[in-house]
């Protein structure tokens, strides 16, 4: 995706452009093939890292209860829980985030030490397949192309190789930050975690404003690799973002 698109697409998903700069943009999207290429992408990224936000809180707020066994949450929480949804909801996340400061500045939030694990071990412990929330596997879909639907209908369906060759073939036609990023995924889940830290590093180069998730996934891609240094150095770097600084604070400390 080319930089320069960047910052009008966020201006535009975060309420910041005038209507006159809005109504030229969406102008612009309707004739520009490339430009509307672009924009789709750039909201399924977005999109993406929302998802990822909305995926930790929840799992922080089951450790929560998990590690708490005097304390029992309120009804009303549990049932703030139980509504999380899998795709991204800013009023929900918003109150799930509150919970977690009430937990915190109650002093009800702990966590259970660990003793150290491997890399191996803890590459199987964190690692799951980045979830397609962004690309319909129906035919056409959205104008999605047919070699970018099979692609992702694959990967779906969990079929990993075949996944991976459709991301190959639609990457020697056109480098794509969201298409890097799914191959590595799928990689990964192949255990061929050398050519997935390739594959994250220049997701990375060529997506520079969306870096959590590919820094997540790259340090599991060290671990994977025995590269525990390379690793951790990628985690100090994440642990105090919002989307994976849970995870990341956890494998540092069972890293130890």
């Amino acid at each position: 995706m080319k930089s320069k698109y960047i910052d009008e697409f966020d201006g535009y998903f975060s309420g910041n452009l005038s209507d006159l700069e809005k109504a030229d943009l969406e102008s612009r999207l309707k004739t520009d093939h490339k430009l509307e290429q672009a924009f789709q992408e750039y909201k399924y990224l977005r999109n993406g890292i929302d998802y990822s936000i909305m995926k930790t809180l929840k799992e922080e707020l089951q450790e929560l209860e998990a590690t708490l066994p005097d304390i029992e949450l309120e009804p009303e929480t549990k049932l703030i829980l139980e509504q999380i949804p899998t795709s991204s909801s800013s009023t929900i996340w918003k109150a799930a985030a509150a919970i977690v400061a009430i937990a915190i500045s109650a002093g009800a939030l702990f966590y259970q030490l660990q003793s150290p694990s491997s890399s191996q071990d803890l590459f199987s412990q964190h690692f799951e397949p980045y979830p397609n929330e962004f690309v319909s596997a129906s035919r056409g879909a959205d104008q999605t192309p047919d070699l970018m639907v099979e692609a992702f209908r694959a990967y779906d369906s969990h079929d990993y190789t075949a996944a991976i060759s459709g991301f190959q073939s639609i990457l020697e036609q056109e480098e794509s930050p969201l298409v890097l990023f799914y191959l590595g995924s799928a990689q990964l889940h192949e255990d061929k975690g050398t050519l997935a830290i390739g594959t994250f590093q220049r997701f990375l180069e060529i997506s520079p404003d969306m870096v959590i998730e590919g820094k997540w996934y790259l340090a599991l891609s060290y671990l994977n690799e025995n590269r525990v240094e390379d690793a951790r150095k990628l985690l100090e770097e994440l642990k105090q973002s919002d989307e994976r600084g849970a995870q990341a604070r956890k494998v540092l400390k069972q890293l130890k």
